[in-house]
């Protein structure tokens, strides 16, 4: 498996060179094969620099900064993986927060294992957990949401709306996309779990953001549910963009 992490990134310091130097010290680069910081077209002077200094660094995975030319994080993406098709696996993460125990080094290991499979974080299995960054009302509403989402689709996750994963490039590159945002990864994982691509959770513990505001409001997250909805009633076919389905899912 060659693996691409992204490190997605907008306005943070600090916790931008302890997301890089905590991923470079649990991710087996025998499995991740680059790391690209990819910075929004906005991003602040200060993060800006940042990754600029961190790619100048020399660490056992190669890092390269990039500034989106759009707000298009999932296109640009796609494209990436595109130009650069030596990888056969990506992974996105946000720099915003970071995840105790070598979670991700232990996913990635896992799907160097079995490249076939999705790997993806779950913070409501045992072993995981959300931390201290929502509140009682907020994790309330999620499991709520967690369950509908079960439901709608007859899965068994225990955490179905969050889209960390690692997953085939080819998935990347195939499945069409409607949002520009971040919202692009929930449409991702609900496209696998339209066609029953084979999903397995890792426990994560989700650490509470240190620099600047959430950028994902409440109002963003009501999105989810119209995702969901009609990636549910979409034929499976249509899940994928025309010229580059995915072949080997039964669609």
């Amino acid at each position: 498996m060659r693996l691409l992490l992204f490190v997605v990134a907008r306005n943070e310091e600090s916790q931008l060179i302890k997301t890089v130097r905590g991923l470079q010290a649990v991710c087996p680069p025998e499995y991740v094969k680059s790391m690209v910081l990819l910075l929004a077209r906005d991003a602040t002077e200060g993060c800006r620099r940042t990754a600029g200094a961190l790619q100048n660094e020399s660490f056992p995975i190669p890092v390269e900064a990039i500034v989106q030319p759009n707000d298009n994080l999932p296109g640009c993406v796609k494209a990436i993986l595109k130009e650069r098709q030596g990888f056969s696996h990506f992974l996105i993460v946000a720099s915003d927060f970071f995840l105790e125990s070598g979670a991700i080094g232990d996913m990635v290991t896992r799907a160097a294992r079995d490249p076939d499979t999705i790997y993806k974080f779950s913070r409501a299995m045992p072993g995981g957990s959300f931390g201290p960054r929502y509140s009682k009302l907020e994790l309330w509403l999620y499991r709520l949401f967690s369950a509908f989402i079960r439901l709608l689709y007859s899965c068994d996750l225990t955490d179905p709306a969050f889209a960390i994963l690692v997953a085939p490039a080819s998935l990347a590159i195939s499945v069409r996309l409607r949002h520009s945002s971040l919202l692009g990864n929930i449409e991702w994982l609900f496209a696998l779990l339209r066609v029953k691509a084979p999903i397995v959770e890792v426990p994560a513990i989700n650490l509470p953001r240190t620099e600047m505001k959430e950028s994902t409001t409440f109002i963003k997250r009501l999105f989810y549910i119209a995702i969901a909805l009609r990636i549910r009633v979409v034929p499976k076919k249509r899940v994928w963009s025309t010229s580059e389905r995915k072949e080997n899912i039964n669609t």
